[in-house]
């Protein structure tokens, strides 16, 4: 990254967290000093609220039909679903005294777009339309509601589907930018929880290639680690 002093020594941690998905998301605070890059894996399904987003715009009888336990996190977007299988969901905390932090959201989400790029890269995983957006938040097609019909600063698309989904959240102690790359595509899921669906034709993610999902799933976060430093 620009700007890093020739010869400075980074801190990087590479750590494992399994446990429900609002254990994860509550998971506090960052370290200053370095960066964490932080596989999250939870113990059942569940169904992420953004920060902005009420509770009141679930079904709850198809909530509770699929077992989905609900959520809430601390940044905003639209809602995901995370599943231990059938995604792979990867933090990056960058700390504020560690030569990475950027004081400026739009080019931390940026960084992290490219981290992630780099590591899909070197594990040969990489479509080869794949592409940066950068611009302001774009929901024409069910941003609002659902996480990977948008699209934000710094994530990755695949013509106009999003692959990894990024989002950021920041404290005195530095930024946490979550991501996530599915495998299966979860929108039916979601739609199936909302009380209302869009009125527009949902923009549906774009999947990891079958023939990357056991490469993705077990050695994403290691080069994540690799590309950060």
């Amino acid at each position: 990254m620009a700007g890093i002093p020739s010869g400075c020594k980074l801190k990087t941690e590479s750590l494992h967290r399994r446990a429900p998905a609002g254990d994860l998301h509550a998971v506090a605070p960052i370290w200053r000093g370095g960066v964490r890059v932080v596989h999250c894996v939870p113990t059942a399904t569940a169904l992420v609220l953004g920060s902005r987003q009420s509770g009141d715009i679930l079904n709850q009888f198809s909530v509770d039909e699929h077992g989905l336990e609900v959520v809430r996190r601390r940044s905003g977007g639209g809602a995901v679903l995370v599943d231990p299988e059938d995604s792979v969901w990867v933090d990056i905390e960058v700390g504020v005294d560690d030569p990475r932090y950027l004081a400026d959201p739009i080019a931390m989400m940026a960084t992290v777009g490219q981290w992630w790029m780099t590591a899909l890269r070197a594990l040969g995983c990489c479509p080869p339309d794949i592409w940066q957006y950068e611009g302001a938040m774009e929901c024409d097609a069910g941003g609002d509601l659902l996480c990977f019909a948008g699209r934000a600063h710094g994530e990755l698309l695949v013509g106009h589907s999003k692959l990894v989904g990024l989002s950021q959240r920041r404290t005195r102690d530095g930024a946490r930018v979550q991501g996530q790359i599915h495998f299966e595509d979860p929108t039916d899921v979601l739609l199936g929880a909302l009380k209302a669906p869009p009125a527009v034709m949902v923009r549906r993610p774009a999947l990891i290639e079958p023939r990357c999902r056991d490469i993705v799933a077990s050695e994403l976060h290691a080069a994540l680690v690799t590309a950060v430093r």
